[in-house]
């Protein structure tokens, strides 16, 4: 009977963190729609007004669109500590360096991984890191059984630029074909450096 319930409590832990990194794609798609409604409106607004109101209407877009930038980034920490309180990466006896060989498989992002840097480039919101010069950070994130991304974390001075790295991470929409073993997916750490310059 302990068994069973071991093997219940797992799947059933799996699939409520499973949710909670789903849950920050569903913020992000909300703000996405509301920041389009916002660039929407103030094209028609600069579209029928006169020359002279063109700069205050693009000041008044930017200012809103500002205010949801940060709501959503509040709404992405609340989220990203749910997710990494559920799993500690400590934990996870996993290889991070594999050579792929007939039996052994490492993860791979079905774009490549020039794609998955640009993707997490492109998540990365660099308006709410605060810094001067070049930071950097690692982050080790866990690709799931499934090929989803499980948790992240992120290591360097930087707290700010740690936390918009982990959710650059946890943002990507695409599953990765997970890492085998005799033909068997299994749980791997990968981990990427991230590097940002302030000029």
């Amino acid at each position: 009977m302990k068994k069973y319930y071991g093997l219940f409590l797992f799947f059933s832990l799996n699939f409520y963190f499973s949710q909670q990194a789903e849950r920050l794609k569903l913020v992000k798609e909300k703000y996405d729609a509301e920041i389009q409604k916002i660039n929407n409106k103030y094209t028609d607004d600069i579209a029928e007004a006169p020359l002279r109101k063109h700069a205050k209407i693009t000041l008044k877009k930017d200012s809103d669109i500002g205010t949801l930038e940060l709501k959503r980034n509040n709404e992405y920490l609340e989220e990203l500590e749910k997710i990494k309180s559920g799993y500690i990466l400590e934990d996870f006896q996993l290889k991070t360096d594999m050579k792929d060989t007939e039996e052994d498989k490492s993860p791979k992002y079905p774009d490549g991984i020039e794609a998955f840097k640009k993707e997490i480039a492109e998540n990365l919101n660099t308006n709410l890191v605060r810094g001067k010069g070049i930071i950097q950070s690692r982050v080790v994130f866990i690709i799931d059984l499934d090929g989803s991304i499980m948790t992240a974390k992120a290591f360097g001075e930087n707290e700010s630029f740690n936390k918009q790295a982990e959710l650059a991470i946890l943002l990507i929409k695409k599953k990765w074909e997970p890492a085998k073993k005799n033909n068997q997916p299994y749980r791997a750490r990968l981990r990427v450096p991230l590097t940002l310059n302030f000029d």
